[in-house]
């Protein structure tokens, strides 16, 4: 028996082959196909101003692949462009490879010695990128790949082994490196000079980030022990703080605004997401979704992603997003509905357009393995209206408004969500269908009112098929509908 997800729900007309791709379909009569011709009906069915369907979800969720031939891939940074930068466990090859993503493409990125592992942390708007690759067995030195993909060794402090964690737009990279007394420093290396940045009194520091006006975040240790964040600007490190009675912190990201993101320890113990703003410590955790949460990265809205522990349990985590003054939400509550995540890791880096990069697993899977995925906004400019009358066994309309007149708009149907990339159009744009293996029911040409229309009989089975997913996109000029849920009567 064919799987219910391959068969069309929509049947594009009298004319389609009965056994088209394994599906039963009762060809339409030739009163129905004397309606589906007739144009009163299809604008008849479009009048109605509201959608019988539910409007659902603001995200979509796109599976990068099995980079690597594994499902060891992790994201670790994205910029406004969209380009993704991470590392992944090659198969094939036997070792860790730091690649590049872009709109589905993968690139590998070369180590700065042939056969050994590289990392990407960070990626910068020109593509420049900063990571740590092996340069010998158990020496690992801070690269900067250019755009163009050419790996420079960064050096080190005089030391063994250094890192580089956060690239700047104007190219300048933050990390650690060890010192020729072999403790490990927090480092800016900027127009080729690389600057020790200090301590907090123990001498261990490292950093994490930098942002455009120059300023530095990370952790370093404390006297007589424990860790801080630190904020460095002007030549001179700043401790941070930590909670009220609580023990540590750290500083993990910074934007422009000089906005930290980070984690500190509460008096109780348990580590919360924190911001610091002006120096001054805030918590973000909300207890209601997480027994812990940990704050890795802001973008310029002051949206903050993270990590979540659900409730202590072991393989009860997720992913988290904070925006601005709003409550803390758990990553999953996001996607669209009917998806098949099972848990969303965490969320590991965000760009300005609210784009998060995280790894995740499916229902179903094996334990631990995990996708990298991409979590996208969406920003509908067409409006569905969903199947009118919304009843199986008969025809049902769709209708969209808002079209360029005279261009093509595609309906596209699944019993899943998530997300695909659309041909031609730029995720980073808002254009995303918020679908999992989208099949398309047909398309039609806008009139001269921007509305396209189309009629297709919906089988009786339909009934069975719980929640429908429906979204319309016009690919010539990148436009997108707002996804709409339909459970036929």
């Amino acid at each position: 028996m064919p799987n219910k997800r391959t068969c069309p729900v929509f049947l594009p007309g009298p004319d389609l082959d009965a056994t088209r791709n394994g599906c039963s379909m009762t060809p339409l009569s030739a009163t129905l196909q004397t309606l589906v011709a007739t144009a009163a009906l299809v604008g008849g069915l479009g009048l109605c101003t509201q959608a019988r369907g539910q409007e659902a979800a603001r995200f979509a969720i796109v599976d990068m692949g099995n980079i690597g031939f594994s499902n060891t891939a992790t994201p670790r940074a994205i910029n406004n462009r969209g380009t993704v930068v991470g590392d992944t466990f090659d198969i094939s090859i036997g070792r860790v490879r730091a690649f590049v993503w872009r709109d589905g493409v993968v690139e590998f990125l070369p180590s700065l010695t042939e056969g050994f592992s590289a990392t990407a942390y960070d990626v910068n708007e020109d593509g420049e990128a900063t990571g740590v690759s092996y340069v010998q067995m158990s020496v690992q030195h801070a690269v900067k790949w250019l755009a163009d993909g050419t790996a420079i060794d960064m050096g080190t402090l005089g030391g063994e082994d250094s890192f580089g964690y956060g690239i700047s737009d104007a190219g300048l990279v933050a990390g650690s490196s060890d010192r020729p007394d072999g403790v490990r420093h927090a480092c800016l290396w900027e127009n080729g000079q690389l600057i020790d940045l200090g301590d907090l009194g123990r001498p261990a520091s490292g950093a994490t980030a930098v942002n455009e006006s120059r300023q530095v975040v990370g952790i370093a240790g404390i006297q007589p022990f424990g860790n801080r964040a630190f904020l460095w600007e002007d030549g001179e490190i700043f401790d941070l703080g930590t909670l009220p009675n609580g023990a540590q912190s750290i500083a993990n990201d910074i934007n422009d605004a000089g906005v930290i993101a980070g984690y500190a320890t509460a008096s109780t113990g348990e580590r919360h997401a924190v911001v610091w703003e002006n120096r001054a410590i805030r918590s973000i955790h909300r207890p209601a979704i997480g027994y812990e949460s940990l704050g890795y990265a802001i973008n310029s809205m002051n949206q903050i992603v993270g990590y979540l522990d659900v409730d202590g349990e072991f393989d009860h985590v997720g992913g988290f997003l904070y925006e601005g003054n709003g409550p803390m939400v758990n990553l999953l509550t996001l996607l669209p509905p009917r998806h098949t995540w099972r848990q969303i890791v965490t969320g590991f880096d965000i760009n300005d357009l609210g784009e998060i990069v995280t790894y995740g697993d499916r229902d179903g899977g094996s334990n631990y393995a995990y996708t990298a995925v991409l979590i996208t906004p969406v920003h509908p400019t067409l409006t569905l209206q969903g199947p009118q009358p919304g009843r199986a066994g008969t025809l049902n309309g769709l209708r969209v408004t808002g079209c360029t007149p005279g261009e093509r708009v595609s309906f596209f149907y699944s019993t899943h969500g998530g997300g695909t990339l659309v041909p031609g159009c730029n995720h980073t744009d808002g254009v995303t269908l918020q679908l999992d293996d989208p099949i398309q029911i047909g398309s039609a040409v806008a009139n001269q009112n921007g509305v396209a229309t189309l009629t297709r009989f919906v089988p009786i089975g339909a009934r069975n098929l719980g929640d429908v997913l429906i979204q319309a996109v016009q690919q010539n000029g990148c436009r997108i509908s707002q996804l709409v849920v339909e459970r036929f009567e």
